[in-house]
């Protein structure tokens, strides 16, 4: 019996296993989570959260960052990134180059996105073999270097050398971060002048705002426009016009606004046909999402923003007209609807599901506007030759013209009052297929050649037949 009882305790004695990380998973694995053009969008994005800190008592001004830069040169023989947004502080570095964020507090109070601590590594390990940081900061200067033995998968050392003097260098206050030797696959992309091209596009949606207050942001020597969504906007009055749906309330200490109106002139039936025919370039048409005055979800089409749900309409060519934008703000970034990637959201948040609500309420009033006014667009042309706001800046109804909402004491909502149509007898779309050969048959015997587009030839075919119709 006492050798059972021996046997007993050393088979329930407490020991420990590895439970940390490898290097293969952060520097090979990690990085494959991310697209490249994500990747440097993350870059650009610390440059901001340095030029937050730098003004933090201005972040409510108009252009509090005005002055500061990211300046990004690109292409297979090597990527930089450099700003003058203020270098990283002493009590920054550590978390800084560590593999995920220790401490959340830091920031807490500032308007980023960022949370977990791995943007830049994330950046480095995805586009270069090596890489060397540099900070100069009025705390001094440091260097950091990436290089290809401490990149390796292979080996699990996770000392980084650093390199610091006590006084900063004669040059702006900033971070750069060069990679001499670019990733096969990277160089490829950066060599591409279509990469490029959507790359530039991307950083001015990204950051149009940002760009709005301030911020320069340099591609290749080429300082980038912002891009931003303007609705069309009538001043408030008791007259019907075309004017936006806005609310703003407050979930949680997030500001939320919720804009949704027309951005253009609603769609002919010429440009839906062609849609449907072949997908085509919609513009803004869609739902554009933005935390902290960064965009992280572009012309959004889908359930996830409330198409196609709870009385909304699945997306259609003939909607194309329409857009929404949807900001949240807050110095906490974790009660940010936002993902990891900064580029997606967390759909299940409930300072998203308010704001998705309002969406819906909104994109159902300008849906059935659509649909009111079907057949009839050419008679709403009057209405839309009027001014446009910028909809996140310049749209206010909500705030100096809207209702307060029962049991929500923040929030204020702007239902707009759209014309109607006075006409009793509407227009409907006809809508049939037929084959080619029978198209080009009929389109030679109705107008002697056979090349006339398929609409024409059905229209043709319907006047004919009620000139008869109407003739009896």
């Amino acid at each position: 019996m006492a050798q059972s009882k021996q046997t007993t305790e050393a088979s329930v004695g407490e020991t420990t296993i590895f439970g940390g990380p490898t290097k293969r998973f952060f520097v090979s694995m990690l990085p494959r989570d991310i697209a490249l053009d994500d990747a440097i969008l993350d870059l650009v994005d610390n440059c901001v959260d340095g030029a937050m800190r730098k003004e933090k008592r201005r972040l409510n001004q108009r252009r509090p960052f005005e002055g500061y830069y990211a300046k990004l040169s690109l292409s297979s023989n090597g990527f930089e990134i450099a700003d003058n947004c203020g270098g990283i502080p002493n009590d920054y570095i550590e978390g800084a180059f560590s593999l995920g964020r220790s401490d959340v507090s830091k920031d807490r109070d500032l308007p980023t996105i960022g949370m977990y601590g791995i943007g830049m590594k994330r950046a480095v390990f995805k586009i270069g073999n090596e890489a060397l940081v540099q900070s100069n900061s009025d705390g001094g200067f440091f260097e950091v270097e990436y290089t290809k033995t401490w990149l390796n998968p292979e080996n699990q050392d996770w000392e980084l050398p650093i390199r610091k003097e006590q006084t900063h260098k004669k040059k702006d206050r900033g971070v750069t971060i060069t990679i001499t030797d670019v990733r096969k696959e990277v160089g490829k992309s950066l060599d591409s002048q279509a990469f490029l091209n959507r790359l530039k596009d991307q950083i001015s949606e990204h950051f149009g705002y940002l760009i709005q207050r301030g911020f320069r942001i340099d591609v290749n020597g080429n300082t980038l426009k912002p891009k931003t969504l303007h609705l069309k906007y009538e001043k408030h009055s008791k007259v019907a016009a075309i004017r936006p749906y806005d609310l703003e309330t407050k979930v949680d200490g997030v500001s939320v606004k919720v804009t949704v109106g027309f951005f253009r002139p609603l769609a002919r039936e010429s440009e839906i046909d062609e849609e449907l025919e072949g997908p085509r370039d919609q513009e803004a048409a869609g739902v554009t999402i933005v935390c902290n005055d960064r965009v992280v979800l572009l012309a959004d089409r889908t359930m996830k923003t409330g198409w196609g749900d709870g009385g909304v309409p699945r997306y259609h060519p003939q909607f194309r007209a329409i857009a929404a934008l949807v900001v949240f703000s807050s110095s906490d970034a974790e009660k940010l609807p936002i993902s990891t990637t900064k580029r997606d959201l967390d759909v299940g948040s409930d300072v998203y599901l308010r704001a998705r609500k309002a969406l819906m309420e909104g994109l159902k009033i300008f849906t059935d506007f659509t649909n009111k006014w079907k057949g009839m667009e050419e008679e709403t042309e009057e209405w839309f030759q009027g001014p446009k706001a910028d909809a996140k800046t310049g749209v206010e109804l909500a705030v100096k013209h809207g209702g307060r909402i029962r049991g929500e004491s923040d929030a204020r909502r702007y239902v707009p009052e759209l014309p109607l149509p006075r006409k009793r007898n509407p227009s409907r779309r006809i809508s049939f297929i037929r084959n080619e050969s029978d198209i080009i048959a009929v389109s030679k015997y109705l107008y002697d050649e056979p090349s006339q587009k398929p609409s024409v030839v059905g229209e043709g075919c319907f006047d004919r037949v009620l000139k008869e119709a109407k003739s009896k």
